[in-house]
């Protein structure tokens, strides 16, 4: 076992010897960085007009926000929103978010109004001007939305009562918070599994392939743990980098996020970012969550990158093939009345990574047992590195040297 731990500890300070990690990981976190300052950015315009700096912009919806935070989505509340977005004049040709009305009397209540288009699906001018704020009627719309979406996900009886069932633990009529920082966490979400696999690529493609590369497979391989214990080593060392790049990456993300947005929000139901979803969890839960399945989906992919890497003897090759497929589910998609395939095809790693995939309707039954995304692809990947590896260790064994 030591000699594995020297093993291990050799091969990770080979890769973080490598200059292409290290520009690689500070590119991305440059990316996240950009991501996370750009919306402060510029200045805010309607119909051409410039009204006020994107900053100024936040701040002051982020007050607005602030002071409904710990009210409930009740009658009284969509009363008060609808009689102030009533007040807005409906001037043809004119947006309705640039007249003084909005600003005085509506503005403060944006988020409420946005809370009751994303549950209920109906457009602006019908909620402004045609519903009748009823908190019965807006829960029941909800409801009525999110079967009209189970059935054009064409799911299966029992996947519509376990949706039913978790629907039936969130409370009701939700707490309003204020909670700007985590929806612009899960706003960025994409954009960081990206840049994760990305950087596993880059980094793990040359751990097998650059020994054939430089043609130091002929000692390694006649050496006494040549083919034995140095495969687990490598394997063992592009995991843990993985793991630990997704977890410095959630850290760097969150800590600017609150610095620039605030923590407000944490024990807010997450249904105030993703109305579609019926898991009864807070934003800052579904944060965790979020980011645990992106973790183990590095590893995997890691794991892939490894054997891939031993198997075509290339680290090009390698990241043509990784990067290949990567650019191949960003975009390719798979109509949802091909249920089986759109499934497969939105739980495979490198199109798993998304908000709308992670917290998903298609589940999968295990003896009668339902499991949401983010719980079944915990195990389905884990037995998928532990195969891809076991299927990655014989071909590394009996690699044979052939002259050059």
């Amino acid at each position: 076992m030591n000699n594995f731990g020297v093993l291990f500890r050799y091969e990770c300070k080979k890769l973080l010897n490598k200059k292409i990690v290290w520009i690689s990981f500070f590119l991305c976190m440059a990316v996240i960085l950009c991501s996370q300052v750009i919306p402060f950015l510029g200045d805010y315009y309607i119909d051409g007009k410039l009204v006020d700096t994107n900053y100024n912009m936040y701040q002051t919806d982020k007050g607005y926000a602030k002071a409904l935070s710990g009210r409930e989505i009740d009658q009284s509340l969509l009363e008060e929103t609808i009689e102030a977005y009533r007040k807005v004049p409906d001037i043809p040709g004119v947006h309705y978010t640039s007249t003084d009305e909005y600003q005085q009397y509506a503005r403060p209540y944006s988020e409420i109004f946005g809370f009751i288009r994303k549950t209920t699906g109906m457009q602006t001018s019908e909620v402004m001007f045609s519903w009748q704020a009823s908190e019965d009627d807006l829960y029941a719309k909800r409801q009525i939305w999110l079967m009209s979406q189970w059935e054009d996900l064409e799911l299966s009886k029992g996947e519509i009562d376990f949706w039913q069932e978790r629907e039936a633990q969130i409370k009701t009529p939700y707490i309003y918070q204020a909670h700007g920082g985590y929806s612009a966490i899960f706003s960025d979400y994409q954009t960081v599994g990206i840049l994760v696999l990305m950087l596993v690529a880059i980094c793990l493609s040359g751990i097998f392939s650059d020994e054939h590369t430089r043609k130091t497979d002929q000692i390694i391989l006649c050496s006494p743990l040549g083919k034995t214990r140095l495969y687990w080593a490598k394997i063992a060392a592009g995991i843990s980098f993985a793991a630990i790049s997704t977890i410095l990456f959630f850290v760097f993300i969150f800590v600017t996020t609150i610095c620039l947005y605030g923590a407000d929000g944490f024990h807010a139901a997450f249904q105030l970012i993703y109305a579609g979803n019926s898991d009864p969890i807070t934003c800052g839960q579904a944060i965790m969550i979020a980011y645990g399945n992106m973790m183990i989906t590095a590893v995997m992919v890691s794991v892939f990158v490894m054997v891939l890497s031993e198997l075509l003897h290339s680290n090009i090759a390698t990241l043509a093939v990784s990067t290949g497929l990567l650019i191949m589910a960003m975009i390719v998609s798979v109509p949802d009345h091909y249920r089986v395939a759109a499934q497969i095809w939105d739980w495979l790693p490198w199109c798993f990574l998304t908000p709308w995939n992670v917290f998903g309707q298609y589940t999968i039954s295990i003896f009668g047992h339902y499991l949401a995304p983010w719980q079944a692809i915990l195990g389905i990947y884990f037995v998928a590195g532990v195969m891809i590896a076991a299927i990655g260790k014989p071909i590394y064994e009996r690699f044979q040297v052939s002259g050059r």
